[in-house]
């Protein structure tokens, strides 16, 4: 698995971290009984006690290196504070946030990576002197640079189309590895036809064989070949034969598609190439907003008086029309569409992948406030196509991003109060 820039920023911090158990206690005498303030950085400040712990994890990584300590060196780390301190500031103004289970996680797989579990890796670390909540604000803060810097990637640049396009013709991902073996059903002429056409397809949903069905209806020359037209890469067949069969499992038919020569129905006889194939659900659901404690109380109270009802009998649809707080799927019966993985919130992801079709969800609480769920139904999807592009995207996002993002960085501090105090000593 590729490591996000995320990952690898926490790493290295991380690692620099822990030489500092094992530096700082020679260092620890040298630390003022009373902290310093060193900048002043809008409402907040930095310390003499940050700027030694973090002096201190640099230059062990230095000297691990055998490089040379700068001799402006103490200014440069103050700068880099600054701007770091003023990305967490912006970062928590944009509501960019690391929830406590999240920087516990970090905390214990890291400690797992140095075969202690986070009550010895605590107790390391105070037994060098240090205070532990130092070390968990230095990963947390991390953490936080790191999510602020791919927001800025996702929200502020875009990567047109042509671009992406452009990117995959020269690294030769737009070249489809597939190969499909699909059989047909044709059934000549224009419009008149269709009727003719969707009433066979309904047939094989009631049971008539493929074969059967081609050898009765097809009109194509190669019915009598079980309407195999053959092995055919991507660009050998018609844009829609493309897409109707694409997400076909093997052994599947597919809806009507209409060309030129009629309309035609698809099976997917065989396929070479590998998939990339995420489990989608249809989803609806019925929120009732609510964004205290206490208002999620009555909410649940409200979330359950609604689940009740539906259980009696009445129509999920019609009450989610009612009362969903979510304007926007209420306005069709609470449908959320095809939802992928990774696309909701996951408190809401975790409740609709573990239930049956067609059940009713207890209250599933989020951070919005209390929703009824339905899953409808559920099919794999085919998304090869859109991963090649989304790695594109992500590529030449996160090029534009580096480019761009220092800039960003230089304005914030042009607009802020950043007063020095004291000179580190």
């Amino acid at each position: 698995m590729v490591r996000t820039t995320e990952q690898r920023m926490i790493k290295t911090i991380f690692i620099s971290l822990l030489l500092i158990t094992l530096s700082l206690g020679s260092v620890k005498a040298q630390l003022p009984v009373v902290d310093r303030v060193l900048v002043i950085v809008n409402e907040d400040v930095i310390t003499q006690s940050e700027f030694d712990y973090r002096k201190a994890s640099i230059v062990n990584d230095m000297l691990a290196a055998n490089r040379a300590v700068p001799e402006d060196f103490d200014k440069q780390l103050l700068e880099t504070m600054v701007t770091d301190r003023l990305q967490v500031q912006e970062a928590n103004r944009r509501g960019i946030e690391i929830t406590e289970q999240e920087l516990q996680n970090t905390i214990a797989r890291f400690a797992s990576q140095q075969n202690l579990n986070s009550v010895q890796l605590k107790q390391s670390i105070e037994a060098s002197g240090q205070a532990f909540t130092m070390f968990v604000n230095t990963i947390k803060d991390s953490m936080t640079i790191a999510r602020f810097s791919e927001y800025y990637a996702r929200t502020r640049v875009v990567v047109p189309d042509y671009e992406i396009d452009g990117w995959l013709a020269v690294n030769n991902l737009d070249q489809d590895n597939f190969e499909y073996e699909i059989a047909q059903i044709l059934i000549k002429g224009g419009e008149e036809q269709s009727d003719k056409a969707h009433q066979i397809r309904d047939e094989i949903d009631r049971g008539l064989s493929f074969n059967e069905a081609v050898s009765t209806y097809s009109e194509s020359l190669d019915a009598q070949q079980g309407g195999v037209i053959g092995w055919r890469k991507p660009d050998q067949l018609p844009e829609v034969f493309v897409n109707a069969v694409k997400d076909l499992a093997v052994g599947g038919v597919s809806s009507v598609v209409q060309s030129p020569n009629g309309f035609h129905i698809l099976k997917l006889l065989n396929l070479k190439g590998e998939r990339t194939e995420i489990l989608q659900s249809s989803v609806r659901h019925i929120l009732i907003s609510a964004e205290s404690k206490v208002a999620k109380i009555q909410a649940k109270k409200r979330a359950d008086e609604i689940r009740q009802r539906i259980v009696d009998g009445e129509d999920f649809e019609a009450l989610a029309r009612i009362y969903s707080d979510d304007s926007v799927s209420a306005a069709s019966g609470g449908s959320l569409g095809w939802v992928s993985p990774g696309e909701m919130v996951p408190p809401f992801e975790e409740a609709y992948k573990q239930m049956p079709i067609g059940a009713i969800s207890e209250p599933v609480e989020t951070r919005f406030g209390m929703h009824i769920l339905r899953v409808e139904e559920r099919r794999n999807k085919n998304v090869s196509e859109q991963m090649k592009r989304a790695q594109a995207d992500n590529i030449l996002r996160r090029q534009r991003a580096d480019r761009e993002f220092g800039q960003w960085v230089r304005e914030l501090l042009e607009g802020a109060y950043v007063k020095h105090v004291a000179e580190p000593v």
